[in-house]
């Protein structure tokens, strides 16, 4: 009984080590870059995420964020 309480203690520990990240999806959040359209089918319209244009579907471009 007791080697049992020992080991569901330990996987208990173990489990807590695993499930113990830090989320790093934000480490690029800081990145001076926007995406836009090339065709600018939204005037100057700028996305966090790289993706298609809403209004044309053409692939967004990466462009310098203004400071």
């Amino acid at each position: 009984m007791m080697a049992g309480l020992m080991l569901g203690t330990y996987g208990l520990m173990a489990q807590e080590k695993q499930e113990h990240k830090h989320d790093t999806s934000k480490a690029g959040a800081d990145k001076k870059e926007v995406y836009q359209c090339p065709m600018k089918c939204e005037g100057n319209k700028t996305y966090a995420k790289k993706g298609k244009c809403p209004a044309c579907t053409m692939e967004m471009k990466a462009v310098k964020k203004a400071a």
